[in-house]
């Protein structure tokens, strides 16, 4: 599929999902929703992809909803069926849900500006990388709404309750290096060695067999919920058990004692 909204590349095992809408900041409206989703749809049923990275083209990641979009109720189609059509499928919760219960890693590069709903994509990822030219705004009690799409849950699980309520309260601009000392991202890089070290940390990932990847995923996310503890420890010892019946557990025990790279199958 030709996208118009999004740029689609795959190499070596990794996937890039790269926003292009630079005009724009990269913001988000529905029918660049659609595309992401059909991207991530594609890619999950791919074995041979293992990891997703998310990045921007231009000088930002993603800049939130297009706000002159929804001014202008151009969101909106004129018939009611299309209408329904444009918006049940592709609200942004449900993409932020659908990033997060990827069967396979995801990595997100923030290249620039991000804010609003931008972020709550970022969040939705497994590890946040940004560029030392990655500014932030939380933006949406700028607009004269409170934090939406998923942010006023996944924002003060990663910096904490109170500099959440600080961003939400001031909408004050936060720089790349007050967003790594903040938690909010794992780690900054130059600029120009933003997407080569995101590559890199997903090269590193290849090592560990895809059923382990995604198990760890399910674990650490379910870790997180509001299950009770003993649920908890449940799913961990059901997944432990679930990842010792498969060819890549086996193989990745064979490949340590005999000292060379494993060779997964995904099964």
């Amino acid at each position: 599929m030709n996208y118009k909204y999004i740029l689609l590349d795959v190499e070596d095992g990794i996937a890039t999902i790269t926003f292009n809408r630079p005009e724009k900041l990269n913001s988000l409206f529905p029918d660049m929703r659609v595309e992401i989703r059909h991207a991530l749809d594609l890619l999950a049923a791919d074995d041979a992809v293992r990891v997703i990275i998310f990045t921007g083209a231009g000088r930002g990641f993603c800049a939130g909803a297009d706000v002159t979009k929804v001014m202008s109720n151009q969101e909106m189609a004129d018939d009611e069926p299309r209408r329904a059509l444009l918006l049940k499928p592709v609200a942004t919760s449900r993409l932020l849900t659908h990033i997060r219960e990827l069967p396979k890693p995801t990595i997100c590069a923030i290249n620039g500006v991000i804010a609003g709903s931008g972020m709550c994509i970022a969040l939705s990822c497994d590890i946040i990388i940004a560029s030392d030219q990655t500014s932030y705004r939380l933006a949406f009690t700028r607009m004269g709404m409170p934090p939406r799409d998923g942010l006023s849950y996944l924002l003060p699980r990663r910096i904490g309750t109170h500099r959440a309520l600080e961003l939400a309260y001031t909408n004050r601009l936060v720089t790349a290096q007050e967003m790594e000392r903040m938690g909010l991202v794992n780690k900054i890089v130059p600029h120009d060695e933003l997407l080569k070290s995101a590559k890199e940390m997903a090269k590193s990932m290849l090592h560990i067999a895809p059923v382990t990847l995604a198990m760890a995923k399910q674990c650490i996310y379910q870790g997180m919920s509001n299950a009770s503890d003993e649920d908890k420890l449940a799913f961990s010892n059901l997944a432990v058990k679930n990842v010792e019946t498969t060819e890549d557990y086996q193989e990745a025990q064979r490949s340590f004692v005999e000292k060379r790279a494993p060779q997964y199958k995904g099964k």
